[in-house]
């Protein structure tokens, strides 16, 4: 009979231990799930300081771009503007007013270079893209000059592979005789 009393009281410290674990691993569980949870909740609110913080320099460094074109288109029309108010103005050349034209036009050629903008043109004959071009339709009834340039009318202008403002053209367009 000693022998099974000692076997419960076995049995029951080793209840006890087991539940007391069970307890203690329940508790280290819930502490753990706590923790992540406030971690996550720590990432998640630094991810979106930072997307913030990233936004506000990306709109900085946009508005700081747009801010050094802004000078220099300024610059071109001071520079122009000096020029409609001085005193020989009304009596330059046609060749003085071409020959102003032309400093104009390279002021704003070089502005577009600075910022790595680039002119095209299409020879004729080259096939038709829309991504590029903006066209104009010319019938013909030559069917191996369809989707063709014709010619082109005004530049069109890139940025590296992006296209700011398409060439347009006129293109043919094959249609039957009639």
């Amino acid at each position: 009979m000693e022998d099974n009393k000692e076997s419960e009281e076995l049995d029951i410290t080793s209840d006890e231990k087991l539940m007391e674990i069970l307890l203690n691993t329940r508790e280290q569980g819930q502490m753990v799930e706590a923790l992540i949870k406030n971690q996550i909740e720590v990432k998640d609110e630094m991810i979106s300081k930072l997307h913030k913080e990233l936004e506000y320099y990306k709109q900085d460094s946009a508005d700081r771009y747009v801010t050094e074109v802004m000078k220099k288109i300024i610059k071109i029309r001071n520079d122009m503007n000096k020029l409609i108010r001085s005193k020989g103005y009304e009596s330059l050349s046609v060749d003085d007013l071409k020959r102003e034209y032309v400093y104009i036009f390279e002021d704003i050629t070089d502005v577009l270079q600075q910022q790595n903008i680039d002119s095209y043109r299409t020879k004729p004959g080259e096939l038709f893209d829309a991504v590029i071009h903006k066209a104009k339709i010319e019938e013909t009834q030559d069917e191996s000059k369809d989707k063709r340039i014709a010619r082109s009318i005004e530049e069109g202008y890139r940025k590296g592979e992006k296209v700011l403002l398409p060439e347009r053209v006129i293109v043919f367009k094959y249609v039957k005789n009639k």
